[in-house]
């Protein structure tokens, strides 16, 4: 991956940088992952030692099992990553990053835990965001300053 990925939390408090090459992306169904994002699936893609960087804030931190340590904005509470203390990576939540269609999911887990409406949630009619609300969030890009402004992002 010659381009760095970059993505942060909901209100902007917390930042990152992945540099180098990231291993696969995949999605979870698993109910510890549904009750942590408050979504029937979770984006995650495997990011190795040495290769992310907090670069505005630190995330807090929650132990969610015997063996791993969530990371979220405790300003926003945005879930943005999951650390398995016997391994040598990072999980970071791919809709955190500010393009995560760079990396679509190659494999899926927690397959029991899956809603048995998921696989014909597409086909429901869709609207988009803006007919509805107008977004405060911070850009999906990386800024000089936060919080940048307290006007909608368009």
């Amino acid at each position: 991956m010659a381009e760095a990925l970059t993505g942060g939390c909901q209100c902007g408090a917390v930042r990152y940088r992945i540099t180098g090459q990231v291993g696969n992306a995949s999605i979870c169904h698993c109910r510890m992952c549904q009750k942590a994002h408050g979504a029937p699936i979770v984006g995650w893609m495997n990011v190795p030692d040495g290769q992310l960087e907090w670069t505005r804030g630190e995330p807090a931190t929650f132990r969610s099992s015997s063996k791993a340590v969530r990371r979220f904005c405790a300003a926003c509470g945005t879930p943005l990553a999951i650390r398995d203390d016997e391994e040598t990576a990072t999980d970071v939540a791919t809709a955190t990053l500010d393009k995560p269609e760079r990396m679509p999911p190659l494999r899926q887990y927690g397959v029991e835990g899956k809603v048995s409406w998921f696989d014909t949630a597409h086909a429901l009619p869709g609207q988009e965001t803006e007919e509805i609300t107008h977004s405060f969030q911070h850009p999906d890009f990386d800024t000089a300053q936060w919080p940048i402004s307290t006007e909608p992002v368009r």
